[in-house]
């Protein structure tokens, strides 16, 4: 327990600190937990599988920029049924929201999400970080949404992946979604895309062990202590050390 104190102790206290990114470090803990809070915030059931990081290609969602390059959503999980997408930004700032960000969730909600399953086929055929694409593709595939031909896996299993390009357009995009909710995870705020850190801990606490319970004093603390500002707790200074 002592570790886990300490863990969470130096995030409350280093979020204070110029150019620490808590956003980086805390979003492992809040993945342990997000199905199950979107379930009780959206109202319907909600599977496991999450994609982290889900590279959106810019020329998928601004066709007049057709270049692929991508915008990352923190988090992407799926409704139990299969039929919705949950584009999911996580902020532990409260004033980080940037009005860009939100236009291009926008405009990846309009584009439908199995274009944007298209988009990162695309990134990985141009991208020279083939098997870091791979590894994002067969995870995609393990949670139902495209279909990875046995070709290139066979390829990808080679040291000189040649070929692998053209066997990619054998990729068959298998989801069913067919609606796309964006949802905004953040320390303060009411909406029906918002979910504060209030709400969050209340699913959290719930949980007994003492990860989730040391997780739950955070997020009070995060949400109620903004970044920088003085009166920091003595278990937050105490990290300092």
């Amino acid at each position: 327990m002592k570790q886990i104190d300490t863990l969470f102790n130096r995030m409350d206290a280093w979020r204070h600190l110029p150019n620490y990114q808590l956003e980086r470090r805390a979003d492992l803990f809040f993945s342990l937990y997000l199905p199950e809070v979107l379930e009780a915030k959206l109202g319907f059931p909600v599977a496991q599988g999450i994609v982290p990081e889900f590279p959106v290609r810019i020329g998928t969602i601004y066709p007049d920029i057709p270049i692929d390059k991508s915008y990352k959503i923190d988090y992407v999980a799926m409704s139990a049924d299969a039929d919705k997408a949950i584009l999911v930004e996580l902020k532990t700032e409260g004033l980080s929201r940037r009005d860009n960000q939100d236009k291009y969730l926008l405009a990846s909600r309009e584009a439908g999400f199995p274009a944007l399953l298209g988009g990162v086929l695309d990134i990985f055929r141009a991208t020279n970080s083939k098997r870091k694409y791979f590894a994002l593709l067969e995870h995609m595939e393990s949670m139902g949404l495209l279909r990875i031909p046995m070709e290139m896996k066979e390829i990808m299993s080679l040291p000189s992946l040649q070929g692998v390009t053209e066997a990619s357009h054998s990729i068959e995009i298998t989801t069913t979604a067919t609606d796309s909710v964006i949802v905004y995870v953040q320390p303060n705020g009411t909406g029906d895309d918002i979910i504060n850190f209030e709400d969050f801990r209340a699913v959290v606490q719930k949980h007994d062990d003492p990860v989730s319970q040391r997780f739950a004093q955070s997020l009070r603390e995060w949400a109620t202590v903004k970044a920088g500002e003085s009166g920091t707790s003595n278990r937050s200074n105490a990290a300092y050390g």
